[in-house]
């Protein structure tokens, strides 16, 4: 009996929870492989929404609910204090009532079907599981709460949480902290131009956190109705956000744009609250922000806390010591970020594609593009706003006057973009977006609207993807193998630099002689030929130099920068640290890297290659015993050629599919992740029912 009614009863509560779409979970496939990846398959999008919905929650379901929490202001009942920060953020960007708002009007007829399907999807898997949902009034999931987490994400991705701390603890008073760089990305497109088989390669690496909300999940989504991709996306997101479909493929990186302003509001000297506008007097409007939060062991302890902000019309606003400070960025007023996502998803050519792009629903987003069509193209766009001149953007902005109050944007054609370079390839690397291919063909800096906030911007993945194009390919063509190899490659530029802010040259050249209680570690550092292999035994010193410098204080390495006695001084002080964190931990400093840094989980342990700022970028946290353990960097990652008879795609993951400690896929990926190998990957679903391991529907 309990077989036959469950069907029912779920159809019910799935139907009532998005009140439009009733779905039979047994019009769905997921099909498992052998690495655990789960390809959806089913007739239309709404229903391989559904199925990728209940696939992402058998895997991960923490993370699948993680941002739903967020939505709900639920997350301080989850983690305490640091829960409840990011509950206080969501509710001060308003970003929850916006969507709410503006869903009806500007959400496509076609999407709302997928983000009803794939609410459902959600619901089913959470009412069927309730042992495993953290706080059941978080439920019913809803087709909104998809596009708030996609705002969100440009929004965070923008930095704007790092903004509202430095509004609230008074630390914003003068300059703006703009988005960072963050840990990096990669991407590669090269076409016949340049490749010996005629054929055109993508290689898509963004990295990311390799646990936890923002780490990729892969799947491979394949509906009836023109989507077929296989690619990377958030735990819980309905659409790819970056990957490969029969026809074209993208990668993206984060770019140096500028996307937020804080202005300081003119206050009235007797009416409390009351701020100037062009000489009118205006109200704040008062807004509170309720806040629930699990203290004490196992979370038994729960209290509520109001936190007071307001809105003006520049937008949230926070009072601290220095006054009234209102917060303006374009991922908090746009809505379409799932939308463009989707249409690229769904677009089959390099024309549907363009127009995608044209949406400007993603923020600071740089796109590498290719297609099977022997098309490449890169863009460092986002939603940027059309600032007035007069004005210095990267500071705090005067909130007294209409001309500081923005209300346009810029354009697609404002931005940096190159399509098919006479060279064949184009590349980013969170480099500047206006030299993303040869040297001979890139842009410059004036030749762009001075707001977008384009830097001269290099770092040592670029200045390594140079030296391999211009030493390696300026007089011949690549090949696969060699085009893999780039992608992998953990050798460093021969001349390193600091995140582009000043070289590290006086670090290889110091003196041992003036700094004896040192020389081995300098001698070693000296000696280092740029190439992190994990066997060797001169670059752990530096990495844990590197670090030190990660951590100095920011100040004094803004100091070291201009002043060459100053930073010699920092080095010294780095070396030294690094030295004894070393001894203290292996009591020596002659080790080789696959000792220090590794690839870890559940007692497995893999050596990594690769390091900070290397093309196969590795960052890790220090564990109790010394070893540097890989937290974020070049996580899950794909390399495809298109050739006549369709794309082939390889793709590589650093754990596995699934994030439950029991499941065959918890680290079955380690070990081929760590040798630098790859599994093929297919968008044939002939191919794929034919190797398939379970097959089975999301009930």
């Amino acid at each position: 009996m309990k077989k036959i009614l469950f069907p029912i009863i779920t159809l019910l509560i799935v139907s009532v929870a998005t009140a439009q779409m009733v779905i039979d979970p047994k019009n769905i496939d997921i099909v498992r492989d052998e690495f655990g990846v789960p390809h959806i398959f089913a007739k239309t999008d709404a229903e391989v929404a559904y199925g990728l919905e209940w696939a992402t929650a058998e895997d991960d379901v923490d993370n699948a609910q993680f941002m739903l929490s967020a939505m709900r202001g639920q997350l301080g009942l989850k983690q305490g204090v640091d829960g409840a920060k990011i509950d206080f953020a969501v509710q001060f960007f308003g970003v929850v009532d916006f969507v709410n708002e503006h869903y009806e009007e500007s959400i496509p007829e076609d999407l709302k079907r997928l983000l009803e399907g794939a609410a459902a999807g959600a619901n089913a898997y959470f009412y069927a599981h309730p042992e495993e949902v953290w706080n059941k009034n978080m439920l019913p999931v809803r087709p909104q709460d998809f596009v708030t987490g996609y705002m969100l994400a440009m929004g965070l991705m923008g930095g704007v949480q790092g903004t509202v701390e430095k509004m609230v603890d008074g630390r914003i008073q003068n300059d703006v902290p703009k988005g960072e760089d963050g840990i990096g990305s990669n991407a590669y497109a090269f076409n016949s131009n340049i490749t010996a088989d005629g054929n055109t390669y993508l290689a898509v690496n963004a990295h990311q956190p390799i646990e936890g909300l923002l780490s990729w999940y892969e799947a491979h989504v394949c509906s009836e109705e023109g989507w077929n991709m296989v690619g990377g996306l958030f735990h819980g997101s309905p659409t790819i956000f970056l990957g490969t479909n029969e026809n074209l493929g993208w990668g993206h990186t984060v770019g140096n744009l500028d996307e937020k302003d804080v202005f300081k509001l003119k206050m009235h000297p007797k009416k409390k609250r009351w701020y100037s506008l062009d000489g009118e007097w205006h109200k704040l409007e008062k807004k509170r922000a309720k806040l629930k939060v699990a203290l004490g062991k196992n979370g038994w302890f729960k209290i509520t806390v109001g936190k007071t902000f307001w809105k003006s019309m520049y937008g949230p606003t926070m009072e601290n010591e220095h006054g009234f400070f209102s917060l303006r960025m374009p991922a908090l007023m746009n809505i379409n970020p799932i939308v463009q996502w989707y249409r690229m998803n769904k677009a089959q050519n390099f024309t549907e594609f363009k127009k995608a792009i044209d949406i400007q629903g993603l923020s600071r987003m740089n796109i590498t593009y290719a297609d099977k069509n022997d098309t490449i193209f890169f863009i460092s766009s986002g939603h940027i706003p059309n600032r007035a001149d007069g004005y210095d953007w990267n500071r705090v902005v005067p909130g007294d006057t209409s001309l500081t109050l923005w209300d346009s944007y810029l354009p697609v054609d404002s931005f940096a973009q190159f399509l098919n370079p006479e060279c064949g390839w184009v590349f980013n690397t969170n480099n500047s977006g206006f030299e993303a291919t040869a040297k001979s063909e890139n842009g410059k800096l004036e030749d762009y609207n001075q707001h977008i906030g384009y830097l001269n911007k290099f770092n040592n993945r670029s200045l390594r993807t140079y030296e391999i194009m211009e030493q390696e390919y300026s007089n011949k063509k690549i090949d696969y193998e060699g085009f893999k190899r780039l992608k992998l490659d953990h050798t460093y530029p021969q001349r390193m630099t600091y995140r582009g802010e000043f070289w590290m040259d006086e670090l290889f050249a110091m003196d041992k002689a003036k700094y004896p209680e040192i020389a081995d570690a300098i001698d070693r550092i000296a000696n280092f030929d740029k190439t992190a292999d994990t066997l060797d035994r001169n670059f752990p010193v530096l990495l844990m130099t590197i670090y030190e410098l990660l951590d100095y204080n920011g100040n004094l390495r803004n100091e070291a920068a201009s002043d060459p006695e100053k930073r010699i001084a920092m080095f010294a002080d780095c070396i030294t640290k690094a030295q004894a964190k070393l001894i203290e931990k292996f009591g020596t400093i002659d080790i080789a890297l696959r000792q220090l840094q590794v690839l870890e989980r559940n007692g497995k342990s893999v050596a990594m290659a690769g390091g900070p700022d290397a093309l196969r970028a590795v960052f890790g946290h220090f564990m109790e015993d010394g070893r540097n353990r890989m937290v974020a960097g070049d996580g899950y990652f794909q390399l495809v050629r298109f050739t006549k008879d369709g794309p082939i795609i390889e793709t590589a993951s650093p754990f596995g599919a699934s994030n439950k400690k029991d499941s065959a896929h918890y680290t079955d990926q380690m070990s081929a992740f760590g040798r630098h190998e790859m599994k093929k990957m297919s968008l044939d679903k002939e191919e794929i029912y034919k190797n398939a391991k379970s097959v089975y529907h999301p009930e």
